[in-house]
Protein backbone atom coordinates (compact mmCIF):
# COMPACT_ATOMS: atom_id res chain seq x y z
CA UNK A 1 0.00 0.00 0.00
CA UNK A 2 1.48 3.34 -0.98
CA UNK A 3 1.33 6.44 1.21
CA UNK A 4 -1.69 7.99 -0.54
CA UNK A 5 -3.66 4.74 -0.37
CA UNK A 6 -2.79 4.39 3.31
CA UNK A 7 -3.91 7.94 4.10
CA UNK A 8 -7.25 7.48 2.35
CA UNK A 9 -7.91 4.04 3.80
CA UNK A 10 -6.91 5.05 7.34
CA UNK A 11 -9.12 8.15 7.25
CA UNK A 12 -12.06 6.12 5.92
CA UNK A 13 -11.51 3.55 8.66
CA UNK A 14 -11.54 6.19 11.41
CA UNK A 15 -14.69 7.81 9.99
CA UNK A 16 -16.43 4.43 9.69
CA UNK A 17 -15.50 3.51 13.25
CA UNK A 18 -16.90 6.79 14.54
CA UNK A 19 -20.15 6.23 12.61
CA UNK A 20 -20.45 2.69 13.93
CA UNK A 21 -19.79 3.79 17.51
CA UNK A 22 -22.24 6.69 17.22
CA UNK A 23 -24.96 4.21 16.24
CA UNK A 24 -24.55 2.17 19.46
CA UNK A 25 -26.97 3.28 22.19
CA UNK A 26 -24.48 2.62 25.01
CA UNK A 27 -21.97 4.96 23.34
CA UNK A 28 -24.38 7.72 22.28
CA UNK A 29 -23.57 10.02 25.21
CA UNK A 30 -19.80 9.86 24.74
CA UNK A 31 -17.96 12.81 23.23
CA UNK A 32 -16.43 11.62 19.91
CA UNK A 33 -14.68 13.59 17.19
CA UNK A 34 -12.07 13.31 14.46
CA UNK A 35 -9.57 16.14 14.05
CA UNK A 36 -6.55 15.89 11.74
CA UNK A 37 -6.68 12.10 11.54
CA UNK A 38 -7.16 11.58 15.27
CA UNK A 39 -10.36 9.97 16.59
CA UNK A 40 -10.88 10.80 20.25
CA UNK A 41 -13.54 9.27 22.48
CA UNK A 42 -13.95 10.81 25.92
CA UNK A 43 -15.73 8.89 28.67
CA UNK A 44 -17.81 10.34 31.50
CA UNK A 45 -14.85 9.97 33.89
CA UNK A 46 -12.72 12.10 31.50
CA UNK A 47 -10.55 9.17 30.42
CA UNK A 48 -9.97 8.90 26.68
CA UNK A 49 -9.57 6.36 23.94
CA UNK A 50 -7.53 7.69 21.01
CA UNK A 51 -7.08 6.25 17.52
CA UNK A 52 -4.70 7.99 15.16
CA UNK A 53 -2.90 7.50 11.87
CA UNK A 54 0.83 6.98 11.95
CA UNK A 55 1.72 7.97 8.40
CA UNK A 56 5.44 7.00 8.34
CA UNK A 57 4.69 3.51 9.67
CA UNK A 58 1.40 3.12 7.79
CA UNK A 59 -0.38 2.06 10.96
CA UNK A 60 -3.35 3.06 13.06
CA UNK A 61 -2.41 3.39 16.72
CA UNK A 62 -4.79 2.89 19.61
CA UNK A 63 -4.20 4.41 23.04
CA UNK A 64 -6.65 3.00 25.56
CA UNK A 65 -6.95 2.21 29.27
CA UNK A 66 -5.53 -1.26 28.56
CA UNK A 67 -2.44 0.19 26.87
CA UNK A 68 -1.23 0.91 23.35
CA UNK A 69 -1.75 -1.18 20.23
CA UNK A 70 -0.52 -0.69 16.67
CA UNK A 71 -2.53 -1.94 13.69
CA UNK A 72 -1.29 -2.47 10.16
CA UNK A 73 -3.54 -3.16 7.21
CA UNK A 74 -3.52 -6.75 6.00
CA UNK A 75 -4.39 -6.69 2.30
CA UNK A 76 -5.23 -10.39 2.15
CA UNK A 77 -7.95 -10.22 4.82
CA UNK A 78 -8.67 -6.48 4.28
CA UNK A 79 -8.45 -5.92 8.04
CA UNK A 80 -6.38 -3.82 10.42
CA UNK A 81 -4.42 -6.26 12.57
CA UNK A 82 -2.41 -5.67 15.76
CA UNK A 83 1.27 -6.04 14.95
CA UNK A 84 2.03 -7.94 18.18
CA UNK A 85 -0.82 -10.41 18.65
CA UNK A 86 -2.76 -10.26 15.38
CA UNK A 87 -6.01 -9.06 16.96
CA UNK A 88 -8.39 -7.24 14.60
CA UNK A 89 -9.03 -3.52 15.25
CA UNK A 90 -12.83 -3.69 15.63
CA UNK A 91 -12.60 -6.71 17.96
CA UNK A 92 -10.01 -4.87 20.05
CA UNK A 93 -12.22 -1.78 20.27
CA UNK A 94 -15.20 -3.90 21.30
CA UNK A 95 -13.12 -5.53 24.05
CA UNK A 96 -11.75 -2.20 25.33
CA UNK A 97 -15.21 -0.61 25.33
CA UNK A 98 -16.73 -3.64 27.09
CA UNK A 99 -14.06 -3.47 29.80
CA UNK A 100 -14.46 0.28 30.20
CA UNK A 101 -18.27 0.41 30.19
CA UNK A 102 -19.07 -2.97 31.74
CA UNK A 103 -21.47 -3.93 28.94
CA UNK A 104 -21.14 -5.88 25.70
CA UNK A 105 -20.57 -3.56 22.73
CA UNK A 106 -21.06 -4.67 19.10
CA UNK A 107 -19.70 -2.43 16.35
Amino acid sequence: MNQVSFSVQAEQTLEELMERMSAVDELADLDMDIVDGVLTIEFDDRSKLILNRQEPLRQIWLASPEGPAHFGHDAESDQWLDDKEGHELVATLQRVLRLKLGTDIRL
